[in-house]
């Protein structure tokens, strides 16, 4: 049993799922990069509806030895990485360390680390509006390790919300994400348009279309056979569904941030690279959004 879950990453997502711990009356600490302990309160709207909840924040450089029995990190992955080595010290030993971030390529760089890793992804919608934690909409969590049954924990963990399981095929979602943030998020953040524009105006469809039957050749290659076959439908079905929504990665070059690019449309660019399969647009995109992020 996990007496408290850190989390790692005190953004939009982070914060909801503190909030989901907070209402089953469990008490998860959110992380920062600095500071002691203090009690943070969190305001989190839904249906025009505001809740506030108090919660744990601990700054890393407070934490003790071992004090980590479990961590959930809802950082970007761009900062992942350098985010879970700068409290290595404080997990318990076998603490669950659990990476939910979109892209792939930071588990496989903390794959020989000896750290208890699990991947997950999320379909659940939120964003902060000033200081004030909005719910946008309802998802999915998956939460796994591949060819592995869910662990005792995870019982507890689950019944912190709702539509949060378990699977022994984490990379198959994990995969099916991936495609669907190479097909929306670098045209978005390239072309500074909303996801509805993907299918609104031709020329942006045409380029979407293309991306995705260069991701159906990289699925069949890899033996994702589903996914080779459904990679357009699954984009168009989350830009139908998100039209009116920023993708993460065009907030970030609006706001003049670092972007994902590099785990989500560079892992695939690498994994086709691997594979031998030619994907000259998606190489393509992903130099334009590198070449963006230098100029700034």
């Amino acid at each position: 049993m996990i007496r408290r879950w850190h989390i790692l990453g005190a953004g939009a997502m982070g914060r909801l799922f503190a909030c989901k711990l907070l209402r089953l009356g469990l008490e998860p600490a959110l992380l920062t990069r600095a500071g002691g302990r203090r009690r943070e309160r969190l305001v989190l709207r839904l249906d025009q509806r505001e809740e506030s909840l108090g919660c744990d924040a601990v700054g890393v450089p407070a934490l003790q030895v071992a004090e980590i029995e479990g961590l959930l990190v809802t950082t970007k992955a761009n900062q992942a990485l350098t985010a879970v080595q700068s409290c290595q010290t404080a997990l318990a030993p076998g603490a669950p360390i659990i990476l939910l971030h979109n892209g792939m390529g930071v588990l496989e760089a903390l794959a020989d680390s000896g750290l208890n890793l699990l991947a997950g992804t999320t379909t659940e919608g939120a964003y902060l509006d000033g200081n004030i934690l909005v719910h946008a909409g309802f998802g999915d969590t998956v939460i796994g390790r591949e060819g592995e049954s869910a662990p005792r924990w995870f019982r507890s963990f689950a019944s912190a919300a709702e539509r949060i399981s378990w699977t022994s095929e984490i990379d198959d979602a994990l995969w099916k994400k991936l495609l669907i943030n190479c097909a929306i998020n670098p045209l978005t953040a390239l072309h500074r348009c909303r996801n509805g524009a993907l299918l609104d105006n031709p020329a942006l469809r045409a380029e979407m279309e293309l991306l995705c039957e260069e991701l159906a050749v990289v699925s069949a290659a890899r033996c994702n056979v589903r996914a080779a076959s459904c990679a357009l439908d699954w984009a168009l079905s989350v830009v139908q569904r998100t039209a009116a929504n920023q993708s993460s990665m065009l907030q970030d070059v609006l706001q003049g941030r670092e972007t994902e690019i590099r785990y989500i449309t560079g892992y695939l660019v690498e994994e086709a690279r691997r594979l031998g399969v030619p994907c000259p647009r998606n190489e393509a995109l992903l130099r334009q959004l590198d070449s963006a992020a230098v100029s700034h």
